[in-house]
């Protein structure tokens, strides 16, 4: 088929357009191109309706010709579009489609899509533009179709989507294309970039951050000429990728103002230079509180010294605080707190040996702390003397009171996570091992766990040992060391996206979204044999751990845990948490689980059933199978159901039964 009329005809018809439709009638060349177009219209139904249209705006009835001739234009080239021809000498060849397959390190590309815009329409809308339901479909199509998500067509919409009105998708959009890592999208990243927008520009550098990181050095620089607010602050943020940014960042110390200023000293912080050492050294002499705060999260040597510096002279403070007023004595307090928390992630011999210094003063700083102690302000503000540094994926456990001890041994347990020190790990082992008193030394053995799981020890003997007392000779299980045990396995679980164990844990002085995320692999060669100690102390939190720990690419393991949590289901009235479980193992028998779920709840009505029901992880089989099962023993008297119909449960199943 010969497309040279459909060529000429946009020629004539963008000429049309900046002539304008008063010479319409009078314009020969257009009439002449409609008449060579005229024999393509019987060829397609598309080209039917170019002809259509274009006789539209020709005809002296026409009220709107100007909208007409835009819809013209409008369809011819995206008809072009679709024809996509090059002028390139050579063969044409079928273009290969490939899909990564993840972890199989011998495959490389990725999927070429071309889907029919009749698929890609609704999905196409729901990301540009505002409506009810619109996060919950793409989530359900990025789920069940992620090849739609390689085509070139929603590649732009998801870019679009980064400045969604509802928050939670342009997020959700976000995390997606990081997760893709796919740098072709960068160009459209790129362009129509503005450093003084709001949070749909932060979102795209984000990606970008992530996607070229050190490559975009010369973007992160060029708009930081007149970014603000936000886009600012990730600009800056992005300029840790390149090395050669030291002189450029210790200028910006000096200019930057407010949470930009941070930023900047965050960065430096974590850089290994001598003419960065050497302008943390003077600040800490100046103004140590001000150093404390920028060392406080980095794990590089310099800090550590300096660190241990600041902390000899709080020590020596404290030593003469017996005769310091109170506000002398609120001050030392603070400085105590301030130089514990900047412990985190520091390591060597220095930094050990402040830690052994302070907790030889424990009676004399815990007197001191109770006295000075301030709740924080806001719940959400951290407190590193009760509840250390990081969260795990759940939840935490807290201090009761104010406790050097028990502050040192959170923070040194958090510290391992993010910096595995080999002193530290020999330090917390001395520090547990050496204190007779097992009340004394439970403030330590979350730590002494971690590098358990960190040197990928079999500990399962040994952990057994260390939740048992002896009491009259007599073992006897100890919930509070248990406790302490489940606190460090808390921070472990399968990374499915490398195949692996990791160690893993959020800020807790960092608040959703931007908090920092602390993750490390380890080797963990004995998972499911401490997966099956555990068991043997069961509660919901170590269930709620073990669902972390199952290797979900392991398909026994997966098995015998679906099982497991399946019949711990069939006895908890509130089992959604369970639920989500068996759905992770791919579990997908639920036999009973409906029946139960009315058993306990007699007076449950259709909407609750209906939605409980919709999170079984056996799909709609599994639903289909309860429901069946719970209309016929409500029929039979065999299960009571006071404000359930048989009826409209007849009428969900039939519903259910019409879905794809």
């Amino acid at each position: 088929m010969d497309t040279e009329p459909i060529y000429e005809l946009r020629e004539r018809l963008r000429a049309a357009g900046i002539a304008g439709t008063n010479l319409l009638s009078e314009d020969f060349r257009l009439k002449r191109a409609l008449e060579t177009f005229k024999p393509l219209e019987t060829a397609s139904p598309v080209f039917a309706k170019i002809g259509q249209l274009a006789q539209q705006f020709l005809s002296p009835d026409c009220k709107n010709p100007q909208g007409a001739l835009l819809d013209t234009m409008t369809l011819v080239d995206a008809v072009i579009c679709t024809l996509g021809t090059v002028e390139i000498q050579g063969e044409v060849h079928q273009a290969d489609t490939l899909i990564k397959v993840q972890g199989d390190v011998n495959c490389s590309g990725s999927m070429i899509v071309n889907a029919p815009y009749s698929t890609l329409k609704e999905l196409l809308e729901a990301l540009t533009t505002s409506g009810s339901g619109h996060y919950g479909y793409v989530c359900d199509m990025r789920e069940n179709h992620p090849e739609l998500f390689r085509d070139y067509r929603v590649k732009y919409a998801l870019v679009q989507a980064l400045g969604a009105s509802y928050a939670e998708l342009a997020d959700k959009v976000t995390d997606w294309l990081i997760e893709d890592n796919d740098r072709m999208i960068l160009p459209l990243l790129y362009k129509d970039f503005e450093p003084d927008g709001k949070k749909d520009m932060v979102r795209r550098l984000k990606v970008i951050d992530a996607l070229a990181g050190a490559d975009a050095n010369d973007f992160y620089i060029k708009m930081l000429a007149t970014a603000q607010k936000d886009v600012r602050t990730e600009l800056i943020n992005a300029l840790r990728h390149e090395p050669k940014n030291v002189s450029l960042l210790m200028d910006m110390s000096k200019t930057e103002k407010g949470k930009n200023k941070d930023k900047v000293f965050e960065l430096l912080a974590e850089i290994r230079d001598e003419n960065v050492y050497d302008y943390f050294k003077e600040l800490a002499k100046k103004k140590p509180e001000t150093a404390l705060k920028y060392l406080r999260d980095t794990t590089t040597d310099w800090a550590s010294e300096l660190v241990a510096d600041i902390c000899v002279k709080v020590i020596e403070k404290f030593d003469k605080a017996d005769s310091a007023s109170e506000t002398e004595k609120q001050d030392i307090s603070n400085k105590i707190q301030n130089v514990a928390r900047a412990i985190y992630g520091k390591g060597g011999t220095e930094i050990c040996k402040c830690c052994r210094e302070l907790l030889a003063r424990t009676e004399g700083i815990n007197h001191l702390l109770k006295e000075t102690w301030k709740k924080p302000k806001y719940e959400y503000e951290y407190d590193i003397l009760k509840c250390g540094v990081l969260h795990p994926q759940r939840y935490s456990y807290n201090a009761k009171a104010p406790d050097i001890e028990a502050a040192l041994g959170k923070i040194l347990h958090h510290s391992l996570i993010l910096n595995p020190d080999t002193d530290m790990q020999m330090l917390v082992t001395e520090l547990y091992e050496g204190q007779p008193d097992k009340k004394a030394n439970i403030k330590f053995l979350a730590a002494v766990v971690t590098t358990k799981f960190l040197n990928d020890e079999d500990c399962v003997k040994w952990l057994e040992e260390q939740v048992t007392d002896k009491a009259l000779l007599l073992p006897k299980f100890s919930p509070e060391r248990m406790k302490a045990v489940i606190e460090a396995a808390a921070y472990v679980v399968w990374d499915e996206k490398e195949c692996g164990y990791k160690l893993w844990g959020a800020h807790a002085d960092v608040q959703y979204p931007d908090r920092k995320i602390v993750e490390r692999p380890i080797k963990l060669s004995h998972a499911e044999e401490i997966m099956e100690w555990m068991k043997k102390h069961v509660s919901e939190r170590v269930d709620d751990i073990l669902s972390h720990w199952v290797a979900l690419n392991d398909k026994d393991m997966c098995s015998k845990f679906g099982e497991y949590f399946y019949q711990k289901a069939l006895l908890l009235s509130d089992n959604r948490a369970y639920l989500e479980y068996m759905k992770n193992c791919d579990w997908r028998i639920c036999k009973n689980l409906g029946v139960n779920r009315v058993k306990q709840r007699p007076n449950i009505l259709l909407w609750e059933l209906y939605n409980w029901l919709t999170m079984l992880p056996g799909g709609r089989d599994a639903i289909m199978e309860e429901t069946r099962t719970i209309c016929e023993m409500v029929k039979n008297g065999k299960l009571n159901a006071d404000r359930l119909k048989v009826e409209d449960l007849e009428i969900q199943m039939d519903e259910w039964s019409k879905r794809d």
